[in-house]
């Protein structure tokens, strides 16, 4: 009954898509857990991009089952987007699975985030403006519309007119765009949802737990990473849901010995999109180098992400907060070529050293990095003979600088990506994740 989580260990865009899809040739099940379509992942496979946000990475394979858990909250009109691109590959949605219990973002939640932001002035927070925060809200609030209400029209018509009026009055108070839709065409809308989504809506946790029991293998798929968790990342610069280990019960349905594996995807170096902390971020001419290099624009916002060196006090926090049993080092080769890389190991912060990632922004924007500078690789000419190889095979100061990571984080680093292909990856376990 192996369960495996696989977590980003920075702010996102870490490349888990890559490694979902990657490790999911042998699994049964893949589940996103929290989250919407502000995440993105870019997954290559024989030539072809796909670009998924609401999606989990899995439903590019063939024959799997791909859910999305109790704890997302999903964009309908845009996730029948991705549907068509998958089919138009080629591709086949049979194996999606929706929970009921998901919650659904409506239009009238993405005009209240561009509102709320606009409200904050300077204090903006960087949101993705997809509605995400004001669908949690309504979540906690307990007035929001679940995936499962679409299947009873009694539910339904009684939620939206109670609930319409409501959002009216308060898009008003923000000075927001009016919602223009009535309480018969809203329903007349969602009542198409569930015409067209409805056959994949159901008890996923059920299903999830009842795959598990029967021996199957099951990836849990995060979105975002572990420094914006609402409670553990950079609040208030942080996501709506719980991005770290405890995520993934919670967002799914499952108790936490369900979890055997927690794979933490570290980027070989460090990005953020949007405001908030960030200790090692690189000038602006570094920046827009590591940029090109590492072609490090956001799949949902098309923004340049913020880029800084490896920062293992992020990452011994993330591993802490979610319980990490390995890593993965992605986009190691985007540092090809570099004469040295610093990796930092501590902040300094009004005179005295920290090792571990502290909750205030205001010290956070006073910490310096402390870095140890390794040595830097030379390229290669064939990825497909560096990965044949192996390990062993991977230029002499590459291998340092993993096993210093290895060394600082006490956790191994098993599987190493060399390239954005599912092909251009060296697992150090040989497939053994599943035993």
């Amino acid at each position: 009954m192996p369960g495996l989580a696989i977590i980003g260990s920075q702010w996102g865009d870490e490349g888990k898509g890559k490694i979902t899809d990657y490790l999911d040739e042998r699994a049964d099940m893949i589940v996103r857990f929290q989250g919407g379509n502000n995440a993105g992942h870019t997954i290559i496979v024989d030539g072809k991009t796909f670009k998924l946000h609401g999606l989990p990475s899995g439903v590019v394979r063939p024959g799997k089952l791909a859910v999305i858990g109790n704890g997302v909250v999903v964009n309908l009109e845009e996730l029948q987007e991705e549907i068509d691109q998958v089919l138009a590959a080629g591709g086949s949605i049979d194996g999606l699975r929706i929970s009921d219990r998901a919650h659904l973002i409506m239009n009238y939640h993405k005009k209240l985030d561009g509102a709320e932001e606009k409200y904050r002035g300077k204090n903006v927070v960087g949101t993705t403006k997809k509605g995400i925060g004001p669908a949690y809200q309504d979540k906690i609030a307990r007035i929001g519309f679940r995936a499962g209400d679409l299947l009873e029209e009694d539910v339904l018509r009684d939620k939206i007119q109670f609930i319409l009026p409501y959002k009216k009055d308060v898009l008003d108070l923000m000075g927001a765009e009016p919602c223009q839709c009535t309480p018969e065409s809203l329903f007349e809308k969602m009542k198409g949802w569930g015409d067209s989504i409805g056959k994949y809506i159901c008890d996923t946790s059920v299903l999830i737990n009842d795959a598990l029991d029967e021996g199957g293998n099951v990836i849990f798929e995060g979105a975002q990473g572990a420094m914006l968790d609402i409670d553990h990342g950079t609040y208030p610069y942080v996501t709506s849901s719980a991005t770290c280990g405890g995520g993934v019960c919670t967002g799914s349905g499952v108790a936490p010995n369900r979890i055997d594996r927690v794979l933490g995807v570290v980027k070989a170096y460090t990005t953020r999109v949007g405001e908030g902390p960030f200790v090692t971020e690189l000038n602006e001419k570094e920046e827009k180098e590591l940029q090109a290099r590492g072609g490090e624009f956001g799949v949902t916002t098309g923004r340049g992400r913020r880029c800084g060196w490896l920062d293992l006090v992020v990452v011994e926090h993330a591993k802490r907060m979610c319980g990490f049993t390995s890593l993965v080092m992605t986009k190691i080769d985007v540092l090809n070529d570099m004469a040295e890389i610093p990796v930092c190991v501590a902040y300094e912060i009004d005179g005295t050293e920290v090792k571990h990632f502290p909750a205030s922004i205001a010290k956070l924007n006073r910490a310096k990095p402390v870095y140890e500078t390794l040595k830097g690789w030379k390229g290669w000419d064939s990825t497909e003979e560096l990965v044949k190889g192996g390990y062993d095979n991977l230029p002499g100061e590459m291998r340092e600088y993993i096993e210093f990571t290895e060394r600082y984080l006490k956790t191994p680093v098993d599987i190493v990506s060399v390239g954005p292909d599912r092909d251009e990856t060296i697992d150090r376990r040989n497939g053994d994740w599943w035993s």
